[in-house]
């Protein structure tokens, strides 16, 4: 069992990032869904009410979100079909690779649930509740890991400067999310909402890398580590630090708490320990009956981490003069050999460990957009998205065409420059079946199909059981 948790803590920080992207779904106006990134959207139902647990509607489809995306590259850059005489093999391409990467490379992962969504209209006013499942994890790599990994230090030691690691980064966070909001116009032309969220941590494994390089001398090769780093955890098992001589330390897993999980590994769902709070916000405003302009703010909050937190520091400088090589005769002497340079690396860094609560910050997204109704069946939209993400800015500007072809059907198509590049072309499609309502989203459909040509990716679907439909009277002009 312990091999299969900690396998599982591995994939999730490290499978390769998470703040919600929706830049197609934002102007969906029929599925209550667009609330989560717009609380101020006008929906155009009674009722609504959706969600895994839903029988049977909620899992057809099952109501899910999900966004991968990196700032820097995609596998073509890595591998691709050569020219000439290579033309029919696949080449590894590293001076391509190299040449596409960023300062920080961010590669991002973010997977939602909707557990329940449901939403009732009081008069001029739309009130919902909200439980979602959240996973939000991904990895920051620095240019110059690369570099090291590639090209070792000799080529940073001849121009006698330091390898610079400070953008290193990981993260993993799945919380629940139980959110409450509601949306009313003010007058004619205004209307505004919002949504407030308590949220309740299940784990959390991150970093703060405030510096790390590494110096190598040209005159004695020796290398000099310098570290200003934290990494915090709060997981359902933890870590001991153990003194193993004189000025060196190991760290192994707490057999009692990994025991304690395995007896009852419902508590980890049900933990209630780590609480956050967090808050959407949005307005709508009808500048001509044309033209509608709009903006939100969404994941403005923050999570208190309190079950068995963890915290592991290191800072100041550390001197390390390389090691021993013997060739292992068998693999009982591989392993030892193996543990002790890592047992060393371990004690390079002599992390010191804190074990007091700690809080983590929401990654925080704004929108600004507005819309022009061409024609009562036709508008077309402008979207920017922004976010500050590890030290990094990082935006996106979509437009987009939707089209209400009946009461039932709706059709979107966007496209956006987004990740550094301008290949993303979306799709979006609502269809109401009597009281059932189906919506299937993407803001890379193209990515999607040419997966090798891909920043980011993204899907979000699911099934609503709606009543009361009203429809929109457009102010728009009959335009041919």
């Amino acid at each position: 069992m312990k091999r299969y948790i900690l396998l599982f803590i591995f994939a999730g920080v490290f499978a390769s990032a998470g703040a919600q992207q929706a830049l197609t779904m934002y102007n969906m106006d029929r599925v209550m869904q667009t609330q989560f990134i717009n609380p101020s959207v006008d929906v155009p139902y009674k009722f609504h009410i959706g969600g895994l647990l839903v029988p049977i509607v909620g899992q057809l489809p099952p109501p899910i979100y999900f966004n991968y995306g990196n700032n820097s590259f995609y596998y073509n850059h890595i591998l691709h079909m050569g020219k000439g005489d290579k033309a029919d093999n696949l080449v590894l391409d590293i001076p391509l690779f190299m040449d596409k990467l960023k300062k920080t490379t961010h590669m991002r992962f973010d997977t939602q649930i909707e557990l329940l969504n449901l939403g009732f209209k009081l008069e001029n006013m739309f009130l919902t509740v909200a439980i979602t499942e959240k996973f939000k994890y991904g990895m920051s790599l620095p240019y110059d890991i690369f570099e090291f990994t590639l090209n070792g230090n000799m080529p940073y030691m001849q121009e006698n400067k330091p390898h610079d690691f400070s953008g290193f980064g990981v993260d993993f966070t799945h919380y629940r999310e139980f959110a409450v909001g509601g949306s009313m116009q003010a007058n004619d032309k205004l209307s505004f909402g919002g949504r407030a969220k308590i949220l309740f941590g299940m784990a959390n494994v991150n970093t703060n890398f405030k510096e790390l390089s590494l110096y190598t001398d040209p005159e004695d090769y020796s290398m000099t580590f310098t570290t200003d780093m934290k990494m915090h955890s709060s997981l359902p098992v933890y870590f001991d630090m153990n003194m193993l001589e004189v000025d060196s330390a190991g760290i192994s897993l707490n057999e009692a708490s990994m025991t304690a999980f395995e007896d009852n590994p419902a508590s980890y769902f049900l933990n209630l320990k780590n609480i956050g709070l967090g808050f959407d916000f949005g307005a709508s405003y009808k500048l001509t009956p044309e033209i509608d302009l709009y903006a939100s703010i969404t994941d403005f909050g923050f999570i208190s981490w309190n079950t068995n937190p963890q915290n592991f520091l290191s800072k100041g400088e550390y001197d390390f003069h390389g090691l021993e090589v013997e060739l292992w005769e068998n693999d009982e002497e591989m392993d030892e050999s193996l543990k002790d340079f890592a047992d060393t690396l371990f004690n390079i860094f002599k992390p010191s460990l804190v074990e007091t609560g700690y809080m983590t910050w929401l990654p925080t997204s704004f929108y600004i957009g507005g819309k022009y109704k061409f024609h009562e069946l036709l508008h077309f939209t402008a979207l920017y998205r922004g976010e500050f993400y590890r030290k990094s800015y990082m935006h996106s500007l979509t437009i987009g065409v939707n089209s209400n072809l009946t009461e039932c059907i709706s059709a979107h198509l966007t496209y956006s420059l987004a990740h550094h590049t301008a290949n993303h072309i979306g799709f979006g499609l609502s269809a109401r079946l009597g009281p059932v309502q189906w919506y299937l989203v993407t803001d890379s459909f193209t990515n999607m199909i040419w997966p090798q040509k891909a920043t980011n990716i993204n899907l979000r679907m699911g099934c609503n059981i709606v009543f009361g439909y009203k429809k929109i009277k457009s102010s728009a002009s009959m335009r041919t």
